[in-house]
């Protein structure tokens, strides 16, 4: 066997093998996971602030939100980013503040402005087309024990006649996967979604006010988005474990078509992406556990590999044609009926091909048998649209990493 084939087999059994482990933990771990919620715990309501910051959002969208945060029964601030009415008014007419920031001035700026208006002891942050379901602040009140420094909840996207809305519900019930598996595992997630976040406000407060929040850059340039990302970094550096509330399963608005799905996915990947580097370095990743960092390399690491690994597979397929005339699955029989055959000096070349789609198979069939298992409603439509939305994300996956440095546009507003 020439080294170049026996190195792109042995290569490729490796990543399979440790691509196996991943898919088969984080599949067992969905199955083990079990709420923390402490029901009995007495919360106390007047110790929570809801900020949402708001820009151009959809009026009948952000009424049906500001009217779910008032069943909360506590204080919020909205923060209207270059927005004023109608939303002044229908903050006010339900018992909240409304702060407004007369030039556009992005997310961030808008979080730190309502942070600043923030004396309770924790504080909720709120996306504006996010709705609370009831009894929303209580459950993730549960959560926080003396080590949590922040809790998330669980997001799932409304329906809509558009196929973008069930392949983003795909991706939620993804991630939904993999942030169970490493809460079952007592430890942090990698990320708590800022369309629903709580925080200690001890804890976070002194970042959010500051420049380095408000103004953050990357590669010299004010960096828009990857607030989400860099609270959570923050809080496990600073000793905390960063939490995710499975009870609470909020709603937001879905893509309008899949080239806003497709913008969306660019846009987490570049933030993604480029925390998952910066927290490498720095050390946060390996500070929050090795199960942790297993489950943040394996992740970020899976569209790099597999996109390597397929230019090896298209050089195999172009370098075999014209010797290889046989059937793929005939082949793949007498593979295993003689699989000592591909260790020994007399491997045909064509024989690689095959096999590497063979060995393979039974990870990404497992993690799938996974999500299927974690959908809720419409499952095979949502199934459907989650191989297209898998197709998306790959490519986007690999154009955020090539372009992670691209941060101060929001591209979907």
């Amino acid at each position: 066997m020439l080294p170049i084939y026996r190195d792109v087999l042995l290569v490729s059994i490796l990543t399979t093998i440790i691509y196996l482990l991943y898919y088969s933990v984080n599949t067992y771990y969905l199955t083990r996971h079990e709420s923390v919620t402490k029901p009995e715990l007495n919360v106390d309501l007047e110790e929570v602030t809801v900020v949402v910051p708001v820009y151009n959002e959809k009026v009948d969208v952000f009424e049906k939100v500001v009217a779910a945060i008032k069943e909360q029964n506590v204080r919020f601030v909205v923060v209207g980013d270059s927005s004023n009415e109608p939303y002044r008014s229908i903050v006010e007419r339900n018992g909240g503040t409304f702060v407004y920031l007369q030039n556009r001035s992005g997310k961030r700026i808008a979080i730190s402005e309502g942070m600043q208006r923030v004396t309770t002891k924790f504080v909720l942050f709120v996306d504006s087309d996010t709705t609370l379901p009831p009894d929303t602040v209580v459950k993730m009140l549960g959560h926080f024990d003396e080590n949590v420094g922040g809790v998330g909840a669980n997001v799932s996207v409304r329906r809509s006649p558009s196929g973008a809305s069930y392949s983003a519900e795909f991706l939620e019930r993804t991630r939904e996967v993999i942030l169970k598996a490493m809460a079952a595992n007592g430890g942090s997630v990698m990320v708590i979604d800022g369309k629903c976040a709580m925080y200690r406000t001890e804890l976070v407060k002194p970042l959010l006010i500051s420049d380095e929040f408000r103004n953050y850059r990357v590669a010299g340039r004010v960096a828009t988005m990857g607030d989400d990302q860099q609270l959570t970094a923050y809080i496990i550096r600073n000793g905390y474990k960063a939490a995710k509330c499975f009870d609470v399963t909020v709603e937001t608005e879905p893509p309008e078509d899949f080239r806003q799905f497709a913008k969306q996915s660019v846009r987490w990947a570049r933030s993604s992406y480029y925390y998952f580097i910066k927290n490498l370095f720095d050390g946060t990743t390996f500070k929050a556990g090795p199960f942790y960092a297993f489950e943040a390399i394996s992740t970020f690491a899976l569209p790099v590999i597999t996109l390597g690994l397929g230019f090896f597979r298209l050089y195999l397929s172009i370098h075999i044609l014209g010797t290889y005339a046989g059937n793929s699955l005939d082949t793949i029989l007498d593979l295993l009926a003689n699989p000592s055959v591909l260790f020994t000096n007399r491997v045909d070349r064509a024989l690689l091909h095959p096999f590497l789609t063979l060995i393979s198979l039974p990870g990404p069939i497992i993690f799938g048998t996974a999500v299927a298992y974690n959908l809720r409603k419409e499952r095979l439509r949502t199934l459907g649209y989650g191989g297209l939305a898998l197709l998306i994300i790959f490519f986007t996956s690999i154009y955020g990493f090539m372009t992670c440095w691209k941060q101060s546009k929001w591209m979907t507003r």
